[in-house]
């Protein structure tokens, strides 16, 4: 048997580097390839993702629970100034029956005879003859009037006489 050299041992020209082995560019910077750091930031970046959402979550469910409670007391209101309408009303009818008892013929007419009054004898109903201005003076003009001269007269009526 003769002794071959392995291939594995001859380093390949297009490979890529080994994990956790530093190659020189060539410029006498190494290389910069890290794994880790990458999934440790979006290891972070989920966790703050879950913890904001947890936190809308919660946030949803107080401000849901909030309008809930703001709808009860709402409908508690309602109910209550829905009763009191409905004896205002019963109130306000009462009162109005109360109204026209009161001011009712019968009423009237048994306190009148209570104080002393009496039915008058007949009753004679009075016609108002209805005047038309006159057309004024001549010319068709209407009339004239002064209304300083109806201010004096009003102010001497009202004057104190002694």
């Amino acid at each position: 048997m003769s002794a071959q050299p392995s291939p594995r041992n001859q380093p390949v020209p297009n490979a890529a580097p080994r994990p956790g082995q530093n190659r020189n560019r060539g410029d006498g910077a190494r290389a910069r390839l890290t794994v880790a750091p990458e999934v440790a930031r979006r290891r972070l970046r989920a966790r703050l993702i879950m913890w904001a959402a947890a936190l809308v979550t919660v946030a949803s469910l107080f401000t849901l629970v909030a309008f809930h409670v703001f709808a009860a007391q709402s409908a508690f209101t309602m109910e209550r100034l829905s009763k009191e309408r409905t004896n205002e009303q019963l109130r306000y009818a009462r009162l109005r029956d109360l109204n026209a008892r009161l001011s009712s013929a019968e009423t009237v007419i048994r306190a009148a005879t209570k104080i002393g009054m009496v039915p008058g004898g007949t009753m004679t109903p009075l016609r108002v003859a209805t005047q038309h201005p006159a057309s004024g003076p001549p010319g068709g003009q209407g009339p004239q009037t002064s209304t300083a001269k109806n201010y004096a007269d009003t102010k001497h009526a009202l004057a104190p006489q002694p």
